[in-house]
């Protein structure tokens, strides 16, 4: 069985990792374009509509995936995994 606070270190955990990898997408998305074509004379700004679309994206697949997480966490809190 696993115990209540097992349960939340998991969660916070899971937590700070999709956050890492939603700011981390941000930042790739935003820098990466601009660093190929800085030399053609484009903005940072220019690419700053597609990374916040990117980011949206990947914020919501990652809310998805921790709701997905802890509902399957707290229905198999209950269950004995020696069975």
């Amino acid at each position: 069985m696993i115990s209540q606070n097992d349960i939340d270190g998991r969660l916070r955990l899971l937590r700070y990792g999709l956050i890492v990898v939603v700011v981390i997408t941000f930042l790739v998305s935003l820098l990466a374009p601009y660093v190929y074509t800085r030399a053609m004379g484009t903005s940072i700004t220019d690419f700053l509509g597609n990374s916040v679309v990117f980011t949206v994206v990947v914020g919501v697949i990652a809310a998805a995936v921790y709701v997905g997480y802890s509902t399957i966490l707290k229905k198999n809190a209950g269950s004995d995994s020696s069975s």
